[in-house]
């Protein structure tokens, strides 16, 4: 313990006699460090997370799929039949995105929203923090005119209110009865803002497409297996209910079936080879960085071969000056680590908060012990990768010939290694430079597709309607 605390303070006195140079290395590797940390916070909160649920591996995600079209919506009452029918599931839920005029309330404002059915939050394993969720019942057509509100919605637009359940709200001129109130932690969506301000009764979609087996017009599904139950005998049970309604109901379910992917992968699957070429990219640049610094270590070895020559007379011996040198080279990767830290979690934010629906669970991302341990992990590792070459090189230097004065018997060795390193760094950097050719072009020739109009001075504008 006394060797390496003494290792340390060498370093550190090392580090104050060259300070431009130290400056140079630890920006050079905190930009890597930084952009790997920053791509790995997304990586880990989409891909390796598990979903914010109970027991989320048993949440699957439910679609129809119809002739030429795979992933189609659900008609209600074929929802009402898997429902009925299927031996797989615990429970089985379907919900439909919508935004409401808010009056009544103040200024009218436009919320977000959901057409749930009443096994939906229990089947996230959601239990409101005030008031009730929907019983079974209330969400079939005809059913009582109730609402459940966010947490959100009810601090900003109702004051926190502690009287709020058996109140009223108008949603499109309609007026139904607040019932419950949604904790904020609560987020869920297949496509916008996972962030919904009020769920109603999917009866309470007044249009006459619920009776119709049909068209579904954006009626999604959820379900949860029960336990020990996988996805494939998940999907062969489907299958013999599907095919069952197609025998029943030959007119509207003919050549139909259903669809069931795992929730994770169907949110996350349109990103996730993205995301790894992606890491593997940023993994490269760090990789140049490393080469980068050695050649610099090396360069700078050259003043110090004579300090080296001396301890190696002095008896030092080769592992006690590699010891040494890493010691070095791996603090500067923790300080560098520690900036890097800080760089990702900055681009982090930026970068959600310029684009906070480009991906999906970006309500996920974030540093978090894995992400910190994984900084942690490709700092020593980067230390160890870039300090290894002039380590090695300068633990066994020609005692005799360094020591005579003008000795230079080290420095064609030294050069050719630089050498070496010079034309890794080019090669990988061509690598790289490759990728993001090919990926410009390819965006060029994405923008100047013809969409068949003139595009300038054209402005959309999104209405929601009431059906």
């Amino acid at each position: 313990m006394n060797g390496f605390l003494q290792d340390l303070r060498y370093a550190v006195r090392q580090f104050l006699k060259t300070p431009a140079l130290t400056a140079v290395v630890v920006i050079t590797i905190a930009l890597g460090v930084g952009a790997n940390t920053a791509l790995f916070s997304v990586v880990n909160g989409l891909l390796l997370n598990p979903l914010p649920y109970p027991q989320p591996e048993q949440l699957v995600a439910l679609r129809e799929s119809k002739p030429n079209f795979e992933f189609g919506s659900i008609p209600y009452p074929n929802f009402r039949d898997w429902q009925k029918d299927n031996r797989t599931f615990s429970a089985m839920a379907v919900w439909r995105n919508s935004a409401f005029s808010l009056t009544g309330t103040g200024e009218a404002e436009q919320v977000s929203g959901q057409f749930v059915s009443s096994d939906f939050l229990s089947i996230f394993g959601v239990k409101p923090v005030m008031g009730r969720a929907f019983a079974r019942g209330e969400d079939e057509i005809g059913g009582p005119p109730i609402a459940l509100i966010s947490e959100g919605l009810w601090r900003r637009k109702f004051n926190s209110a502690a009287d709020i359940l058996g109140k009223g709200i108008t949603l499109d001129g309609n007026g139904y009865t607040i019932v419950g109130v949604t904790p904020a932690s609560f987020h869920f969506s297949m496509g916008g803002s996972p962030v919904r301000d009020v769920f109603l009764p999917i009866g309470q979609w007044k249009n006459n497409l619920l009776t119709e087996r049909t068209a579904g017009l954006g009626i999604n599904g959820i379900g949860r297996l029960k336990p020990g139950v996988t996805l494939e005998q998940a999907r062969a049970d489907m299958s013999m209910v599907t095919n069952n309604l197609a025998m029943a109901f030959p007119d509207a379910n003919t050549g139909t079936g259903a669809k069931l992917i795992s929730l994770k992968q169907w949110m996350v699957g349109s990103v996730q080879s993205l995301l790894w070429v992606l890491l593997a990219s940023v993994g490269f640049v760090l990789l140049i960085a490393c080469v980068n610094v050695a050649n610099l270590l090396l360069a700078r070895s050259t003043g110090r071969t004579r300090e080296f020559a001396v301890r190696a007379a002095l008896g030092a011996s080769q592992g006690r000056v590699v010891r040494q040198l890493l010691t070095e080279s791996v603090l500067l990767a923790i300080v560098s680590g520690g900036l890097g830290l800080l760089l990702a979690a900055w681009g982090t934010r930026a970068a959600l908060s310029i684009l906070p629906a480009a991906l999906p669970r970006a309500e996920d991302i974030g540093l978090d012990t894995r992400v910190l341990f994984f900084t942690l992990g490709i700092s020593l590792a980067a230390g160890v990768l870039f300090g290894l070459v002039p380590a090695l090189k300068m633990s066994s230097p020609n005692v005799q010939e360094t020591l005579k004065e003008g000795g230079r018997s080290a420095s064609g060795g030294r050069h050719r290694v630089q050498g070496f390193l010079v034309v890794a760094e080019f090669a990988m950097a061509l690598v790289l430079l490759a990728g993001a050719g090919l990926m410009i072009r390819s965006l060029a020739r994405l923008w100047s597709i013809d969409p068949g109009f003139n595009p300038r001075n054209v402005m959309t504008v999104g209405v929601s309607l009431p059906p």
